[in-house]
């Protein structure tokens, strides 16, 4: 039973990837929490509350069927100029082919949530499928190149990113059971997750050290893993059928550190078929987060609402890849991720990758409204601003993130047989930033870092907007 259990959810889950693509919908860092639209609240009941707060379906009514669907639109830039090779150093003179210039992405993805609820009496439980956390990015090709260099550097077409990422892919699906108890005002609830993560990653490497189109290789990341959480939040109506208040909290994936296994491919020349193959692990620490919001129906036609979230991105620390190895036993032993202060492998040759992170806690507030024209016709509206995780020194193209203001709007449409549509969008536009001359994945202070914790500078401009269509069917019996 157990064996079937875990199948199904891999089922449904791998349902989801396919379907959905997950898409990077949010400014901090790779969260991606959009779905139920600018009913998707701390202080909504349909089964968004699941994840959201879980205290929040005390307050729903009967049995709810929730399906939402996004489609997300993202283009971001980053604009890179490459040191001039040192003679002095050795350094071929074409070391910088396709270094220099603009990396562009325009990626349109799509992505699915469900959850039902149902209550009976004060007591209020429920289940649901999301994905708070996901990110695709696949980058354009560089077709300013000429065609001698195309023909000699045949990896320089891969884009002025490719030392960071040519095509990446995370998706954390979260499988939620949940409960609340609704007495008097007050609503409390609690959450369970079985959270599926998954991480792909390539990228340009140079086997031998700093970024060089003359020694140029590839080397790709395929890793998966589970964990639990939890989730707690309430609920108080306030006024009675006038103002409520929600928060929640949400926990750390694996309650801390996640270690995610697979395997790690190396191809020492572009285009190589003969690959160093290697079982890995990753490691890395997504967020806890806390969120709060407040509602206030006015009258009959007009509610207004506030919300927002604290998101720990401080405890991003590095995303480290290391080797597993045969055990004595039998087996494969993980082996941890221990770097010198300059970077340098402090275990034994056994770290692969070490991307150092070292984020920033992050904060969101949005503000909504929904007027009703007739019972059967809501049209709502949202505005919002959000801070990015990423610092100046670590940001890179496949972390590209800031501050962004956020606008929304739509309706919710009564059907018929109590059966709701709503559709809306949501535009996303980040601050543009440019880091030139602080980026510390290569160098600090003009001090170089060993691998395998250097990367390629990553100083330059960055832009970025995300356009979000969202689309959710409810049915209520």
């Amino acid at each position: 039973m157990r064996r079937y259990g875990q199948g199904l959810f891999r089922a449904a889950s791998l349902a989801i990837v396919l379907l959905t693509g997950a898409p990077k919908a949010n400014a901090a860092g790779f969260a991606s929490a959009r779905f139920g639209g600018e009913h998707g609240t701390p202080v909504d009941t349909n089964p968004t509350a699941l994840y959201y707060n879980p205290g929040a379906i005390g307050f729903s009514d009967g049995i709810n069927l929730f399906l939402d669907g996004q489609i997300a639109l993202r283009h971001a830039t980053w604009s890179h100029t490459a040191p001039t090779p040192d003679p002095n150093l050795s350094q071929s003179p074409d070391m910088q082919v396709g270094n220099s210039g603009q990396a562009s992405l325009f990626n349109v993805f799509g992505g699915p949530a469900l959850g039902a609820t149902m209550k009976i009496d004060n007591v209020a439980f429920g289940a649901g499928l999301f994905v708070p956390f996901g990110g695709r990015a696949h980058f354009d090709k560089n077709n300013t190149l000429g065609a001698p260099q195309s023909s000699a550097y045949p990896g320089a077409v891969d884009g002025v990113q490719r030392w960071t990422i040519t095509d990446g892919a995370l998706t954390f699906i979260y499988a939620t059971v949940g409960a609340a108890y609704h007495l008097g005002p007050v609503s409390l609830g609690v959450s369970g997750n079985a959270v599926l993560s998954q991480v792909q990653l390539s990228q340009a490497v140079n086997p031998f050290g700093l970024p060089d189109a003359t020694k140029e290789g590839r080397e790709s990341l395929d890793v998966s893993g589970f964990d639990l959480s939890f989730g707690v939040g309430a609920m108080v109506e306030v006024l009675p059928k006038r103002v409520w208040v929600g928060a929640s909290y949400q926990s750390q994936p694996g309650l801390g550190t996640q270690t995610l296994r697979g395997t790690f491919d190396l191809r020492q020349t572009v285009g190589s078929t003969d690959a160093i193959h290697q079982q890995a692990t990753f490691t890395q620490a997504l967020p806890d987060i806390y969120r709060g919001g407040a509602k206030w129906r006015a009258n009959e036609q007009l509610e207004l609402r506030a919300f927002g979230d604290f998101t720990r991105w401080s405890v991003m620390k590095a995303q480290c890849v290391a080797l597993r190895t045969p055990a004595a036993g039998g087996g494969l032993d993980d082996h941890p991720c221990q770097v010198f202060a300059n970077g340098s492998d402090a275990s034994n040759g056994n770290v692969l990758a070490n991307h150092v992170r070292n984020w920033k806690d992050t904060y969101g507030v949005r503000l909504g409204g929904s007027y009703w024209v007739k019972p059967e016709i809501e049209v709502f509206a949202g505005v919002g601003y959000e801070t990015g995780a990423t610092p100046d020194a670590t940001v890179d193209p496949a972390t590209m993130d800031g501050d962004n203001l956020g606008a929304a709007l739509g309706g919710r449409f009564y059907l018929f047989d109590a059966f709701y549509l709503a559709a809306s969008y949501t535009h996303l536009q980040f601050l543009a930033r440019d880091n030139t001359g602080k980026s510390q994945l290569e160098a600090i202070n003009g001090v170089g870092i060993l691998a395998p914790t250097q990367q390629q500078d990553a100083g330059g401009k960055y832009t970025q907007w995300i356009g979000i269509v969202d689309i959710n069917v409810q049915k209520q019996f």
